[in-house]
């Protein structure tokens, strides 16, 4: 069993494993004894699980991606919007973004914008992520504050290898 630290008592946690089932199949997940109502956000935190969040308007797009990176464990919090995407990102302060560009409303250059322009979101790396590669759209989603661009479908392992890559970069730049 493992020692955590709970933030807000700064007492000793336990991680205790458990499992479940959902519509969805067979679960396991943690419970974190000291915590009172955990968040993932906690856990992500306690075990220093890299945050994702993930944009994009198709929810069976956000599905997949969502299961498939949770499975190679990472913590993604999932949105269908881009104003929930803001909302999400300030609470979360997410390690990478990964973000679909045409969406409605606010499509995902105007989002990386916005994200850019908040001070404690500012240096967090971003993937423009769409089905459109053209050579416009590449140089406008870097000029917009993506730090890189990928064209779907994108296979989960080379999406796990870029966000490797970008998070340990960012988290060089952040420690020193």
């Amino acid at each position: 069993m493992n020692k955590l630290t709970s933030e807000a008592e700064e007492k000793p946690a336990r991680i205790h494993p458990a499992h479940g089932k959902n519509s969805h199949g067979l679960f396991f997940y943690l419970l974190l004894e000291g915590y009172g109502s955990t968040s993932g956000k906690v856990i992500a935190r306690s075990l220093h699980m890299t945050r994702v969040l993930l944009v994009d308007d198709s929810e069976d797009v956000l599905y997949m991606l969502r299961l498939q990176l949770e499975w190679m464990g990472y913590m993604v919090e999932a949105v269908t919007n881009a104003r929930a995407a803001i909302d999400a990102a300030t609470k979360l302060r997410p390690d990478v973004i990964v973000s679909d560009l045409r969406m409605p409303d606010m499509d995902g250059f105007q989002f990386i914008c916005h994200v850019t322009s908040i001070s404690t979101l500012t240096s967090v790396p971003a993937i423009a992520l769409t089905g459109d590669s053209r050579d416009s759209d590449i140089r406008q989603a870097i000029a917009s504050g993506f730090t890189v661009h990928l064209t779907k479908p994108v296979d989960a392992s080379d999406l796990s290898k870029l966000i490797e890559l970008l998070t340990a970069r960012y988290l060089q730049r952040k420690a020193g």
